[in-house]
């Protein structure tokens, strides 16, 4: 079980990176994948002893949730 929600989310994070490249490779052809949504977080702490800083940037266009979808799919018909 646990194997399987990890395999998964793999899938999942496979499915969206390709997703997200196929979208910008193919964003000066079709004017639809110009549009992506762009979600940052940047969370900090600053201790005596220790300071970090972190920016995640997570974006995303319409072939994101293609390939997530299809990942899933596929992941669905490995099973």
């Amino acid at each position: 079980m646990r194997n399987s929600i990890w395999r998964t989310a793999g899938f999942l994070f496979a499915g969206a990176v390709l997703g997200t490249l196929a979208g910008q490779l193919l964003a000066p052809q079709v004017p639809l994948l110009r549009h992506q949504t762009q979600l940052q977080w940047n969370p900090s702490a600053d201790w005596a002893v220790l300071r970090f800083s972190l920016n995640v940037t997570l974006r995303v266009n319409w072939l994101t949730l293609v390939g997530v979808v299809a990942a899933y799919l596929l992941r669905r018909r490995i099973k």
